[in-house]
């Protein structure tokens, strides 16, 4: 028996411009990071099986990280070449429907600035010492909503074109939060996930619901700075940035959804056990 542990992973900033249909030609950037929730993959007797910590079809990238899971039980190669490997597997899965952050940040772990170019991933490790404040701001809800990619992910590409303006003022934005995080201003920070939320949902109808949006409106008159769905929208999680002395009155205001605590892991991938 073998079994792999592999990590959901947090997307803040920058999202949609990590699809091939737009920063092969305009470049792309995304903020985010793994976290401490993960997706067990074993192989028994060649039969495989998966387990989740956090429900799937979430915006968590767990069907990323059962990918990746998957191909650390099978190979012996390097968490970066199996974060590559599986971005590649995934879009054969999809016919071209996916980004390329999700499978990286599950594989290698950590809290990254990734750029997207045709020549390729840059990766940009923040210093654990910029995201452990953050860390301290963000609160994670789970909505009770949830989707399926291939409802929410086609109508925006079909619409990548009419939104190069939004989507480069979005991967624009990970360079502005990287700045407030190294001078540790959280609630510009919060400031900027709201504008960045508001332009994600120009991109499509299918972004937010008006559940969702009720959801980030009691939020905000409850103390949150901003926030987001994770993911591609339409349900899922949704994070928020708060000052710890508002937190609690968040939770209450939030009351009906599953506050899940995390903090940022930076393992990536690995296998936890083998016999």
């Amino acid at each position: 028996m073998i079994v792999s542990r592999t990590p959901l992973r947090v997307s803040l900033l920058g999202g949609g411009s990590d699809y091939a249909q737009h920063f092969m030609e305009y470049g792309g950037q995304v903020l985010g990071g793994a976290i401490n929730h993960y997706v067990y993959v074993c192989m028994h007797n060649h039969n495989i099986t998966h387990f989740f910590d956090l429900p799937n079809k979430s915006g968590l990238a767990s069907s990323s990280a059962y990918t990746v899971g998957l191909m650390r039980i099978c190979s012996d190669m390097d968490n970066v070449t199996i974060g590559k490997l599986a971005t590649l597997i995934e879009l054969e899965k999809t016919n071209n429907q996916v980004g390329y952050q999700d499978q990286y940040l599950c594989a290698v772990g950590g809290f990254h600035q990734l750029k997207f170019s045709e020549h390729g991933i840059r990766d940009i490790l923040i210093c654990e010492d910029e995201c452990s404040g953050l860390q301290e701001h963000l609160m994670l809800f789970d909505t009770h909503q949830y989707r399926k990619n291939g409802s929410v992910i086609p109508k925006q590409l079909e619409r990548v074109k009419d939104n190069t303006e939004a989507l480069n003022k979005m991967a624009g934005m990970v360079d502005e939060g990287v700045g407030m995080l190294k001078t540790q201003d959280f609630i510009a920070f919060g400031q900027l996930l709201d504008e960045s939320w508001k332009l994600k949902k120009s991109l499509a109808e299918s972004v937010s619901t008006p559940q969702v949006n009720d959801i980030y409106t009691r939020a905000i008159e409850a103390g949150a700075v901003g926030g987001k769905l994770l993911g591609a929208g339409g349900g899922g999680f949704i994070v928020f940035v708060v000052a710890p002395e508002k937190q609690e009155g968040v939770k209450k205001a939030l009351s009906g959804l599953t506050h899940v605590s995390f903090k940022f892991e930076s393992e990536g991938s690995k296998v936890i056990y083998r016999d």
